[in-house]
């Protein structure tokens, strides 16, 4: 066939037929045409013309199952591909074409088996190292998945598709640097590219640079209108931004746009307030009961969904029902080690003793600059970040990953320490300067004028030893919540990031005990005055009183901004974006005790035996 002109190639071939229709190569290229012009369901009838006078040829074979695969028929697609391979067990695209059916079958496993068959045969195949990189990355086998990017790269240098495959995944890795130049090479190559537009206004908005963002979902929504990404992820920002009302208008297009999306149902979820008799309620709960069993993710988005459509309303009991339908299935996903993530943290006390902390001081970044906001997720950290952020000399940085990527520049085995904390009783006093200095670079480039920058990444509170020794001069604020609420608010959160021991009520529980423990122990252990300590009750009671106390906590003036959290600009991309919208509210105080008939497991894992006179707290 003439490369990229399908229809003069088509017509040459409906000519050949005309005089010889029961030419098998014929039909089999007509079929190829009418499948680059979209017209699949033609392009099959040609194949399966092809295939009645010669049941066995292989690449009608795969032609027909690549068909099928368009037309959303991978089943029949996956036995086409079989029956070709028991012909030739050696066909290399056939093994590729049998992966791609298989990963529309939700089956990656089995589809990267096929991939790595293919590749064993066909080393310098780029698509199919392409596809295996798609494979991994479902698998969420993220580094290797890249290394399968880069290979497709070497292979075929300059392919739009792949670049964009590769910065999908640094973006999962956190890199969204170099996912936004990669981003910016696809559209280099394809200026069309509405996925690369869209993925880049991903990156742009991990990055903090909010108006650039929403200029290339701009775009991506003006290359492809029909396509709902764009105007989900435009949307989501709107509202991350403050402009709530704005990005629930786009949210309700990505709806209409594709009623499949269980993504844009949870989104639109979180940008209203339900009424009883919603019609979408109606909508999602028939989204539930029929959704494909291999849809699993959008079965979790709309239960996730509806539990919070029906707390809205009041009726609790279908609430947590959904709740628990979706962190069963996350949980199912899930490959969380409870005895490995608590026996760190249990080592982790062991190890920044009061002793061996005071053995290592006197070495560090002296930078006053960084402040760490901590606690468990879910537990008002957001608000606090958020308070801080409203004063005319703090830059809030949100949840950034700046200290661990601190520690990570030292390489060697110094650069594994906050997964194997005992590593940090073998550093020197350089390795620690470096610790500090790494990290009061990366955050200064993001606020060169601010006098304090907030690092609101909850889990920061598993290194605040090191985080002390590395950086002496730092201030730490610590926010706690009643654990009741803290963790049936995390069972109800469906977090972008996957956070591993929230699916299950008994390892949620056993998690908060842990961090409770490892918190005491930092309360001996952090040279006094470092940390304070902030109940989110105290801040609803009493919220000048409160933030007056964080802010001098922070070597700084008090600014009246503080009161008025509420109507900073700043985007804040964490669960909590919808509530520090607004001012403070006791509503959601002791909200536990809407489902305490169903935390059975979460109260025997807290070591709660009687939870009704503990006092409930509320949480942004």
């Amino acid at each position: 066939m003439a490369r990229g002109r399908p229809t003069e190639a088509l017509a040459s071939y409906q000519r050949a037929l005309a005089v010889r229709p029961d030419c098998v190569p014929a039909l089999n290229n007509r079929g190829v045409a009418l499948r680059i012009l979209g017209s699949s369901a033609e392009a099959l009838a040609s194949f399966d013309a092809a295939l009645e006078i010669q049941p066995e040829h292989l690449d009608a074979l795969n032609n027909r199952g690549r068909a099928l695969v368009d037309l959303g028929r991978a089943d029949e697609a996956l036995r086409s591909f079989d029956k070709a391979l028991a012909i030739n067990p050696h066909g290399a695209r056939a093994l590729n074409n049998r992966g791609n059916a298989l990963m529309k079958l939700r089956r990656a496993e089995e589809a990267l088996a096929s991939y790595q068959q293919a590749l064993a045969l066909e080393p310098r195949a780029a698509d199919a190292h392409n596809n295996r990189g798609t494979a991994l990355r479902e698998l969420r086998r993220y580094d290797e998945a890249l290394a399968s990017f880069d290979r497709a790269l070497a292979l075929l240098p300059g392919n739009a598709e792949i670049l964009c495959n590769a910065a999908h995944t640094l973006l999962d890795l956190g890199r969204a640097e170099d996912a936004l130049a990669n981003y910016d090479l696809a559209i280099a190559l394809r200026p069309d590219y509405d996925q690369a537009h869209n993925g880049r206004g991903n990156a742009l908005a991990k990055l903090g640079r909010e108006n650039e963002a929403l200029a290339s979902y701009d775009r991506a929504i003006s290359l492809a209108p029909g396509a709902a990404p764009a105007h989900n992820n435009k949307g989501l920002a709107l509202m991350q931004s403050g402009r709530v009302e704005e990005g629930g208008r786009l949210i309700e297009i990505a709806v209409a746009l594709d009623e499949k999306s269980g993504l844009a149902l949870h989104n639109l979820s979180l940008a209203k307030k339900f009424e009883p008799g919603d019609a979408i309620i109606s909508e999602m709960e028939a989204f539930a009961r029929n959704a494909s069993p291999l849809d699993v993710d959008g079965r979790i988005y709309v239960h996730f969904a509806l539990g919070k459509a029906y707390a809205d309303i009041g009726r609790f009991e279908a609430s947590f029902h959904h709740f628990s339908h979706g962190n069963g299935l996350k949980r199912a996903q899930s490959d969380y080690d409870e005895p490995s993530v608590l026996g760190a943290l249990a080592r982790t006390r062991s190890t920044y003793s009061r002793e061996a902390m005071a053995r290592r001081g006197g070495h560090g970044d002296p930078s006053p600059l960084p402040v760490f906001v901590f606690g468990m997720p879910r537990s008002g950290t957001t608000l606090v970040e958020q308070i801080l952020a409203s004063h005319r000399e703090v830059h809030g940085a949100g949840e950034i990953n700046d200290f661990e990527m601190a520690v990570a520049e030292l390489g060697g085995a110094a650069g594994g320490a906050l997964t194997r904390p005992e590593l940090a009783l073998d550093m020197t006093g350089a390795q620690l300067d470096r610790i500090g200095a790494n990290y009061i670079r990366r955050i200064r480039a993001a606020a060169s004028a601010a006098s304090r920058i907030v690092d609101k990444m909850t889990e920061n509170f598993r290194f605040a030893g090191l985080i002390g020794l590395a950086l002496p001069h730092a201030r730490m604020i610590h926010v706690r919540r009643d654990p009741l609420d803290t963790c049936l608010s995390c069972f109800s959160t469906l977090f972008a990031e996957d956070l591993l021991y929230a699916y299950d009520l008994s390892e949620l529980g056993h998690y908060h005990r842990a961090y409770e423990g490892l918190m005491d122990h930092w309360r001996a252990a952090l040279p006094p005055g470092m940390m304070l300590e902030v109940r989110y009750e105290d801040v609803i009671a009493d919220l000048e009183g409160q933030s007056r106390r964080i802010v001098d906590h922070c070597g700084l003036e008090w600014d009246a901004h503080c009161l008025e959290f509420h109507r900073s600009e700043r985007s804040v991309r964490t669960a909590s974006f919808a509530q520090v919208r607004r001012p403070l509210y006791p509503t959601s105080v002791g909200r536990w005790r809407n489902y305490e008939a169903f935390l059975g497991p979460l109260i025997a894992a807290l070591d709660r035996a009687d939870p009704a006179p503990r006092q409930a707290a509320a949480a942004m």
